[in-house]
């Protein structure tokens, strides 16, 4: 069998192809579903930890302030 008549099987099997009817089952939208609930939440949990950042900072700030000041007495 010649080299060629695979390349030319090959194209015309693409050039004649038509649209596929596929069924999409409830199971990948589900999982579509899942995946960006994820991706959201991970996102939000980013931006909370960085706008939390400020206040944890002033947190520890004063209660290394009251450490230092049990300690003296």
């Amino acid at each position: 069998m010649p080299y060629y008549f695979s390349i030319i099987s090959l194209a015309l099997l693409l050039l004649c192809s038509s649209a596929a009817h596929a069924y999409i089952g409830p199971i990948i939208i589900i999982g579509a579903i899942g995946s960006m609930f994820g991706w959201v939440a991970a996102v939000v949990l980013a931006a909370a930890l960085v706008a939390s950042y400020p206040f944890y900072v002033l947190y520890r700030r004063k209660n290394k302030r009251k450490q230092s000041k049990e300690e003296l007495l």
